[in-house]
């Protein structure tokens, strides 16, 4: 019998090395309706921030890090996340100055974590009001980008935005309650732990006795209360997108997250890095974007103003030139006349281009880990990527699937009747 030699005409690279399949988020997350709804929800957020910042003390007025909310979020927005352009062997920039611009969306993230304790800690009715607003917001937010990612990924369909909001809305108590469920827990946890420790030690010459000799106990509920909380933070962003793609309710969210990381621990965290190295490196094509738009703006304006002298000066007062340091740069010069009105105007669509750019962080982060949640369930449960819940009226245009089960209802019918004749 002769050898048959079989030639491979291609491979499918994304089902050999299935995180590749993260190589999608950016081409998903860039989709103007996503952009439009993180970055609504990134101004509702801030500004929200801004007007409880306002209110009379304790729960406004905040002086922390010796300056209000409105500078705490702007030096995070910009100075932080833009950061200085360093490329290796340029003017004294070497691989590690690469390296920490390229990571400077960690950093931001690091830098809102750290104000947010210091929040929690120094304006704590602040801190409470700001963070049941903003997870309110973001709720609805990241459950319609969520929900967004999950059809593209399963059915390579996209969901109107209207479609996707109708879904949050309907989900929204699910997606508030699924990352709030595990820390308050973790507090109940705590409070009956301090109860038990703390009344005995009350009790003058025993306290001192009983609460050491049971101290085991204790220990054994600390080790509860840390994987609690390390169960929950882990699981934070895999819960929405578990919403979106199964329509369950927040606690299958947390039941599942948890399981699929608990399961693959090492390839979660694998997926993980892999889609923040790859959010970073295109974040900085979109910073260049958006510099380059800004610059261009600039340039335009400043090129083609009829008469130059004093009304290319103009420009100059209200907007000074953005540079690779700093995208919108303080002007020098005092303004006249109407120069303060333009500069407002001015600076608003500053904003609006700084917040897309920031906004692409959001949703890629709810992109990315919709993506991981799907990967995870493949290897777990066995379940293709193409299963996706999908609520009526969402069945518009049939999948393959229904066509493949209307072939073989058909070939069924065929046979029978061959054996019937």
């Amino acid at each position: 019998m002769s050898d048959e030699t079989r030639e491979v005409q291609c491979i499918d690279w994304r089902r050999c090395f299935a995180f590749l399949e993260i190589l999608r988020g950016f081409r998903m997350s860039i989709h103007p309706a996503k952009l439009a709804l993180c970055f609504l929800g990134l101004a509702v957020t801030a500004w929200l921030a801004v007007a409880v910042d306002m209110a009379p003390a304790p729960v406004g007025h905040t002086n922390v890090n010796g300056v209000s909310c409105y500078d705490n979020l702007n030096y995070i927005l910009t100075d932080v996340l833009w950061g200085q352009w360093a490329l290796p062997y340029v003017d004294g920039k070497m691989w590690g100055d690469f390296f920490t611009f390229l990571l400077l969306p960690v950093s931001a993230a690091k830098e809102m974590v750290v104000l947010a304790k210091d929040y929690w800690f120094e304006e704590p009715l602040f801190a409470l009001v700001s963070t049941v607003l903003s997870m309110a917001v973001w709720a609805l937010v990241g459950g319609a980008v969520a929900r967004m990612a999950a059809v593209r990924v399963a059915r390579e369909e996209n969901v109107p935005l209207k479609s996707a909001l109708a879904f949050s809305l309907r989900k929204w108590p699910s997606l508030v309650t699924s990352p709030l469920i595990p820390f308050g827990v973790l507090v109940l946890v705590a409070l009956g732990v301090g109860v038990l420790t703390g009344l005995p030690m009350m009790i003058p010459y025993a306290g001192e006795i009983v609460v050491p000799l049971l101290f085991f106990l204790t220990l054994m509920m600390g080790l509860v209360m840390a994987l609690i909380f390390v169960g929950g933070a882990f699981s934070v962003g895999l819960q929405w997108p578990t919403i979106a793609a199964e329509g369950s309710d927040s606690f299958d969210a947390i039941s599942r997250s948890v399981a699929y990381i608990s399961s693959r621990p090492w390839r979660y965290l694998f997926y993980t890095v892999f889609s923040i190295v790859y959010g970073c490196l295109t974040f900085i094509f979109v910073k260049f974007v958006t510099l380059a738009a800004l610059w261009l703006a600039h340039a335009a304006v400043a090129t083609f103003t009829w008469g130059g002298g004093e009304a290319a000066d103009k420009l100059t007062r209200m907007w000074a030139e953005p540079t690779w340091a700093n995208p919108w740069p303080e002007a020098g010069a005092e303004m006249l006349r109407a120069e303060p009105f333009g500069a407002v105007v001015v600076s608003i669509f500053v904003w609006i281009a700084i917040g897309l750019m920031v906004s692409y962080l959001f949703s890629f982060f709810f992109t990315s880990q919709t993506i991981i949640y799907f990967l995870l369930r493949r290897i777990v449960d066995a379940t293709d990527i193409e299963e996706v819940y999908m609520e009526e009226g969402e069945e518009e245009e049939l999948p393959l699937g229904q066509t493949v089960e209307a072939t073989e209802t058909s070939a069924e019918g065929e046979a029978g009747e061959e054996s019937g004749g």
